[in-house]
C-alpha cells in the first residue's frame, strides 16, 4: 500500500506554461506514482475551465478545488494586518479548504505544502509528517523589492510585509520536519536560525522538452527579442516595466527593425499602458505553442530587479538553446557564466551592450546556444531531481514512531 501524500498548493498546477506552475505540476505527476496523492488546491482566474483537463492527465486519491479571488490591494493589506500573518496568507485564506484540511489530515501520512502561504493549513498540533515546498525565499522578495519603491508610503508598507513575511517563513521552516530550497534561498534562511539540517536541495527547473527540439538557426531569427513569464507576478512586471522604458528604446534607436514579443496572462493596466506607449513591444497574452516563437526570437530576456530562488523561464531558454539576457537576481542560483551561457547585466546600459552583441555577433550567440543547452542536459535535469525528492519524503516516513 503506498504512502498517502496530501499535496496543498496556492493554485490549480495545470497547465504547467510558466513559473512555479512548471515545478508544482512537475512534483504532482512524480509523486502521484510513488503516493496516494489527494491534492487540495486553490482556485483563481480561469482555473475551473482547466480541472477536468488536469484530472484526466495525473492519477489523485482524492481531490478539491476552492474557488479564491483576494487581489493584492491596500485595502486587503489592511485587513491582513488583523486578520492574517502576511498579506499572502490572507490572499490565499479559504474557509472550505481550511475545513477540508482539518478534516483529512488524519486520514494521511504526510503533507506536502507547495508554496509557503499555505502553511498557514497545517495545524501545530497536527500528527502527520510535513515537508515545506519554497518555492522563494519569499521575505527576501520584499526586502529586495524596497529597493525598488517609488514612494515613502510604498516603502513603509513593504518594510512592514517584508517583517511580516520574515517571521511567519522562519515559523512554517522551523516547524516543518523538512524543507525543500533551492541552496541561495538555503543560505538566507539558515542564519535566520533555521536548522541547516532540516534542509534538502531543490531547484526550478523548467519545460525541458525544449530539449529535444531542433538546435536555432540564427539565419531563420529575426530581431525580435522574447519574454515569456506570469505578469501578474510583481517581480516580472516590475522588470518589464524597467525594460520597455530605460532599455528597449535605447536598442530600437540601433535596430529599427527590432520588435519585443511578450507572452503571458495577467498584465495590469500599468504594464498595459507602458506596453503600449513603447515603439514595437508587443503583448501577446497566454500562447498555447512557444515554438514558432523560440525560432523566430534572437534573444529571451528576463529582466528581474528582485525575486528569489531560481527562474523557471531562465532555465526554459537554457532547454531551448535561446540565447538569453538576464541580471544577476535572474541568474542566482543557477551557477551560470556571463558571456558563456547568459548574458548578465544590472544597470540598463549594460543591458542594452550585451542584447545588442547577441543580435548582431552570430559567432556569439551560436557560442551561447550551445553552451547554455549543454550546461542544462549536465546539471538541471527532472528525473533525478524528483527522484531525490521521492527518496527524502520516505526517508522522513521512515522516521515516524
Amino acid at each position: 500500500m503506498k504512502p498517502r501524500l496530501l499535496f496543498l498548493t496556492n493554485q490549480l498546477p495545470y497547465p504547467p506554461v510558466s513559473g512555479g506552475v512548471i515545478k508544482s505540476w512537475r512534483m504532482l505527476k512524480h509523486l502521484s506514482a510513488h503516493f496516494d496523492v489527494t491534492l487540495f488546491t486553490l482556485l483563481k482566474n480561469n482555473d475551473r475551465n482547466y480541472e477536468t483537463e488536469m484530472r484526466n492527465n495525473v492519477a489523485l486519491a482524492g481531490y478539491l478545488g476552492a474557488g479564491m479571488d483576494r487581489p493584492r490591494s491596500a485595502v486587503n493589506f489592511l485587513k491582513s494586518l488583523v486578520l492574517s500573518p502576511t498579506l499572502n496568507c490572507y490572499r490565499n485564506d479559504s474557509p472550505e479548504l481550511r475545513n477540508a484540511v482539518r478534516a483529512t489530515l488524519p486520514n494521511h501520512d504526510i503533507v506536502l505544502i507547495d508554496h509557503l502561504e499555505m502553511a498557514q493549513y497545517v495545524p501545530a498540533e497536527a500528527s502527520l509528517k510535513v515537508a515545506l515546498h519554497q518555492h522563494n525565499a519569499e521575505f527576501v522578495m520584499w526586502q529586495r523589492s524596497l529597493s525598488i519603491a517609488k514612494n515613502m508610503a510604498e516603502k513603509l508598507v513593504l518594510r512592514i510585509e517584508a517583517a511580516r513575511v520574515k517571521r511567519f517563513e522562519i515559523a512554517a521552516c522551523k516547524a516543518a520536519d523538512l524543507v525543500f530550497a533551492a541552496p541561495n534561498d538555503r543560505e538566507e534562511l539558515v542564519p535566520l536560525g533555521v536548522p541547516e539540517e532540516k534542509f534538502r536541495t531543490t531547484y526550478h527547473l523548467g519545460d525541458d522538452s525544449g530539449l529535444h527540439a531542433p538546435v536555432l538557426d540564427f539565419d531563420r531569427t529575426g530581431k525580435a527579442l522574447l519574454y515569456v513569464g506570469t505578469l501578474s507576478w510583481p517581480a516580472n512586471a516590475d522588470g518589464l516595466k524597467w525594460f520597455v522604458s530605460d532599455v528597449f528604446p535605447s536598442l530600437k534607436k540601433k535596430h529599427p527593425d527590432l520588435c519585443l514579443k511578450i507572452v503571458g496572462k495577467g498584465a495590469d493596466e500599468e504594464l498595459k499602458a507602458a506596453v503600449s506607449a513603447c515603439s514595437g513591444a508587443e503583448l501577446l497574452g497566454f500562447v498555447d505553442d512557444l515554438e514558432p516563437l523560440y525560432q523566430q526570437s534572437r534573444v529571451f530576456i528576463a529582466p528581474l530587479r528582485f525575486g528569489s530562488g531560481t527562474k523557471v523561464k531562465v532555465v526554459t531558454a537554457l532547454y531551448r538553446g535561446l540565447p538569453c539576457a538576464t541580471t544577476s537576481i535572474g541568474a542566482e542560483g543557477l551557477d551560470l557564466s556571463d558571456g558563456i551561457e547568459v548574458m548578465l547585466a544590472d544597470d540598463a546600459a549594460g543591458m542594452i551592450a550585451r542584447i545588442d552583441t547577441l543580435l548582431t555577433d552570430r559567432a556569439a550567440w551560436e557560442r551561447m546556444r550551445d553552451e547554455s543547452r549543454r550546461k542544462a542536459m549536465r546539471d538541471l535535469g527532472w528525473d533525478s531531481l524528483l527522484d531525490a525528492h521521492v527518496q527524502e519524503l520516505n526517508a522522513l516516513l521512515e522516521q515516524r514512531s
